[in-house]
């Protein structure tokens, strides 16, 4: 039996929320997989051996992954694909046409398909340009930010999720700068052809990375409402700390109170930009039962983890989202 369609079944229940995966890429690096690369936790899928070999260390890996956070209770589950966009991969690999990226994207959609079963929906996840640049945590895109080609930039990997059938929702996460977040809600039906989202990368005090306020964002916004690409689905925040994820949601939800709002968060711990390691949490990181709750008050549709979040952390998002939607 088919699934229904992501936008029907929120539709059809409104009280309904979804819950989504935790991080991946740490999920993998914890397990044993190497990912400080550029590609991040696309870098298991760049093996031939991870394809030849059905039972290789690092696609057993990947299996368990996937059915951890399953097994926790996520219902949307994400594709390894943050950091693949057709500039990285063809950089950072043999690969060097549009046909052989087209290949290997075919690959990891329908390998993480096959492990998530057709029950689930598959997200594919789409990094900003500052991914690419190693800028999606300051926001500083330069003197051309207004003017570059982001379409161009994305148009390989938003074709490979659009032709792929096993891909249910497109997320445009981490964005931290207001031109290229103006440059993505002009994408019209012919070049985002799926239901999709936005979140957005953002500082502590509640602002874009690149230091546009909120107030701003709701205006660009509104500014583009009228010839908004009805495909659009969710705004929201990932990879943000956990105790401002529900001043900041909240915030957004009192500027744009019409708009469903997707909200995922690191774990509570902190990544020294100095050192490069994470730093423990804090004694009084809220709990997920509070946060979820908070979300869910706030008009939150899907609710998961980001950087640092396990399937336990999933797991008591579940527990959170059954006991305090509407109706559950």
């Amino acid at each position: 039996m088919a699934r229904t369609p992501i936008r029907e079944l929120l539709e059809n229940d409104k009280n309904r929320v979804l819950v989504m995966d935790g991080g991946q890429g740490t999920e993998l690096e914890n397990r044993g997989i190497d990912v400080s690369n550029r590609l991040w936790n696309t870098a298991p899928f760049l093996s031939d051996q991870f394809w030849s070999d059905g039972a290789s260390r690092d696609r057993d890996i990947v299996k368990a992954v996937f059915r951890d956070f399953i097994a926790a209770g996520a219902e949307v589950l994400r594709t390894s694909t943050y950091q693949s966009s057709f500039r990285s991969i063809t950089e950072n690999t043999d690969i060097e046409t549009l046909e052989e990226y087209n290949a290997l994207m075919d690959r990891i959609i329908n390998f993480s398909r096959e492990c998530i079963g057709e029950d689930r929906y598959l997200m594919g996840s789409v990094g900003p340009w500052g991914a690419y640049i190693a800028k999606e945590y300051d926001g500083d895109y330069g003197p051309e930010a207004a003017t570059f080609d982001y379409y161009g930039f994305f148009k390989p990997v938003l074709e490979s999720f659009n032709n792929n059938d096993n891909v249910d929702i497109i997320g445009m996460v981490t964005i931290p700068n207001k031109h290229e977040l103006q440059a993505v809600l002009s994408f019209d039906e012919t070049q985002l052809r799926k239901p999709y989202y936005v979140c957005l990368s953002v500082h502590d005090n509640g602002t874009l990375r690149d230091g546009t306020t909120m107030e701003e964002v709701a205006e660009i916004f509104r500014g583009a409402q009228d010839k908004l690409n009805p495909n659009f689905m969710f705004l929201g925040v990932n990879c943000v700390d956990m105790n401002n994820s529900t001043n900041i949601l909240a915030s957004i939800h009192r500027l744009l109170p019409d708009i469903p709002l997707i909200m995922y968060p690191n774990s509570g711990e902190r990544f020294d930009t100095e050192t490069k390691k994470w730093m423990p949490k804090d004694n009084d990181t809220m709990s997920w039962d509070e946060a979820t709750k908070q979300y869910i008050e706030l008009g939150a549709r899907v609710i998961g983890g980001c950087c640092r979040t396990k399937p336990e952390d999933v797991g008591a998002i579940a527990a959170a989202v059954a006991k305090y939607t509407p109706g559950e």
